[in-house]
């Protein structure tokens, strides 16, 4: 840690440091009496490290690989990276991740949610409905466990305004479910 705290934020010298310590932490962690390494830690603060010195491809790769290798909850890595690289201009290769996301966690709603908040934030109303809309039909269809229609009712609604479209039956059937959900 001595080495991560002396290179402080200049990102280029963390860089090696923190593949060091990554590739350390990999090596261990399969053995129960080594030394406990976050693997999944490492490999975020290693990520945003790259894209503060412009490895893009390095970031997503890197987060992409911890994800299928399990060093995360589900699709949060993914999601998180995403919405880094939604901000920072670089949506072709947040596009992939949502994809991956989409491929490996079909069944967590939220993965619907955080694409359809940022395609809807740069103003992609298409394809934030792409997002959304399966994301509020697994809401619908799974009794909405994890409250998100919360979320997917206005969002949605916003991004139909936005196309120019009119509330289609599952925008009323999720309205008609939503509120029964809110606590009062």
């Amino acid at each position: 840690m001595e080495r991560v705290d002396q290179a402080g934020d200049d990102h280029v010298r963390l860089v090696p440091v923190l593949e060091e310590y990554l590739r350390l932490a990999e090596a261990h962690e399969d053995d129960p009496e080594g030394f406990f390494f976050d693997t999944g830690a490492w490999c975020e603060t290693l990520s945003d490290s790259y894209l503060a010195v412009g490895r893009v491809d390095d970031a997503v790769r890197l987060i992409g690989d911890a994800t299928r290798r399990g060093h995360s909850e589900g699709a949060e890595m993914l999601c998180e990276l995403a919405e880094k690289l939604m901000h920072s201009g670089h949506e072709p290769y947040a596009r992939r991740l949502w994809q991956q996301a989409r491929t490996d966690f079909g069944d967590d709603v939220w993965v619907y949610v955080q694409a359809g908040i940022q395609y809807a934030d740069l103003g992609d109303h298409d394809t934030a409905l792409g997002w959304l809309t399966p994301g509020m039909e697994l809401a619908l269809r799974t009794g909405d466990p994890e409250q998100a229609l919360e979320q997917l009712v206005p969002l949605r609604s916003a991004s139909l305004v936005a196309t120019g479209a009119t509330p289609d039956d599952l925008q009323t059937r999720a309205e008609q479910t939503w509120p029964r959900h809110q606590v009062r």
